[in-house]
């Protein structure tokens, strides 16, 4: 059987493997001298030469600068992904790069994972698919806070995203914010929860006053009114993670 050609996100996650394998090793050789070249290369993707929008490599080259250590040859994820026009996401905390969209691990207080929320740009907006096990069943306030968490304290968060300094709620005339998701999180019997939102009029860029990037996703313990001021009388926060960027 032919093999079929690669797609986007295939040459994307294969240059995310080397980037992955590569940080592991220089981490291994701590201590230990280590020689490696440094130079341009040119990337052909679907038989066409690709360049990055801005340059990326040495003396203002737009192709990627290339690290050439013991016969392989490493290329930044990021560069690589802005030549394929497909966006790549870091999450330092969890050490974990992401292609398409930001995944963003959700943690209780004691760091036990519950699962993701993975968010994507589109037009108008950031389309946000939740999958979670492990939590109390019923409703939760969900949101975008301003600030990432740091370690699983999630007062560190702050308040909720909004830079329009609109009012908590979709319920509220004066709301909402921008980091207020439509609905509650409906979380089953059996634990888990498994849902779609979108948030209107924010986006993933890092360069945006409207970017969620960067910022943290919260779950509360009770459900959110949609329109008590600041944030829907929804309760403790129970889990969240950072949006990486």
């Amino acid at each position: 059987m032919a093999k079929k050609p690669l797609g986007k996100k295939h040459l994307a996650a294969s240059f995310v493997c080397g980037a992955v394998l590569f940080s592991g090793l220089t981490a291994g050789a701590a201590g230990t001298s280590v020689s490696a070249v440094v130079s341009n290369v040119s990337f052909f993707a679907f038989g066409e030469r690709q360049q990055a929008p801005a340059p990326t490599g040495l003396s203002g080259s737009k192709s990627p600068a290339a690290l050439n250590y013991d016969g392989t040859t490493y290329v930044p994820v990021r560069a690589v992904g802005d030549m394929l026009d497909v966006p790549v996401y870091w999450d330092a905390a969890n050490q974990a790069i992401s292609t398409g969209s930001a995944k963003t691990i959700v943690k209780n207080a004691d760091g036990k994972v519950h699962g993701s929320v993975d968010l994507t740009e589109e037009k108008g907006g950031v389309r946000v698919k939740v999958s979670l096990t492990g939590l109390p069943p019923g409703a939760h306030g969900i949101h975008v806070h301003q600030m990432p968490v740091k370690n699983n304290d999630f007062a560190t968060a702050l308040g909720h995203f909004n830079p329009t300094s609109h009012e908590h709620g979709h319920h509220n005339p004066k709301g909402a914010h921008v980091g207020d998701f439509e609905k509650n999180l409906t979380v089953a019997a059996n634990g888990k929860a498994v849902q779609e939102f979108f948030l209107e009029g924010a986006n993933l860029r890092p360069d945006s006053a409207m970017s969620v990037a960067g910022r943290s996703i919260i779950i509360h313990a009770g459900p959110d009114d949609q329109k008590t001021d600041p944030s829907g009388d929804s309760g403790d926060r129970i889990a969240g993670g950072n949006v990486p960027k």
